[in-house]
């Protein structure tokens, strides 16, 4: 994805403006560069763009493991694991706070970590891998992978162009002061 020019610019044009934004709260910066305004539309367009993103994540993680618990016997171990998972990302999801979220997908994903949730246990499945490997096809596994990697890619892209618009804004504001201090020479 950021093998290409365009790819480079939008990463180096989000990192950019982190970088100031940082630089200026940390009183690096002390004229600012970024306008509080900006640098508010910027957050606030940020924290929606994650939310949005997480949300969709969590929707699509939710909707195939309800899928793949269909497939297997209510008595397993996987199955139960499953309806956790389910249940603690339905709870992530209708978290409004976004630290929060965070903090409560972290501990969802350290959790189930130590669990192959999509590998194969015949004691936890009651499946011989054939079947598993078919369960995980039929409900839709490479979908969410490439609807995942998708997510994140247009994630990344509307991150960048929200940048970039800060970065804009900056210079814009920027050139506008050396035009009007150069009016006043």
């Amino acid at each position: 994805m950021f093998k290409t020019p365009l790819g480079r610019l939008a990463i180096s044009c989000l990192l950019f403006t982190f970088c100031v934004i940082k630089l200026s709260q940390c009183g690096v910066i002390n004229t600012p560069v970024i306008s509080d305004d900006a640098k508010e539309d910027f957050e606030r367009e940020a924290r929606l763009e994650t939310e949005e993103f997480l949300n969709n994540i969590f929707t699509a993680q939710i909707e195939f493991f309800n899928k793949l618990k269909q497939s297997l016997k209510s008595d397993t171990k996987r199955y139960k694991d499953f309806e956790l998972l389910v249940e603690r990302l339905e709870l992530t999801k209708q978290e409004k706070e976004l630290e929060k979220k965070d903090v409560m997908y972290w501990e969802t994903f350290q959790q189930f970590n130590k669990s192959p949730l999509l590998l194969n246990e015949p004691t936890e499945t009651g499946m011989s891998d054939e079947e598993y490997q078919k369960a995980l096809t039929d409900n839709g596994f490479k979908e969410l992978l490439k609807n995942f990697f998708a997510d994140v890619a247009v994630y990344f892209w509307k991150m960048a162009k929200a940048s970039g618009k800060v970065v804009e804004t900056a210079m814009d504001e920027y050139l506008e002061q050396m035009q009007k201090s150069k009016s006043l020479i």
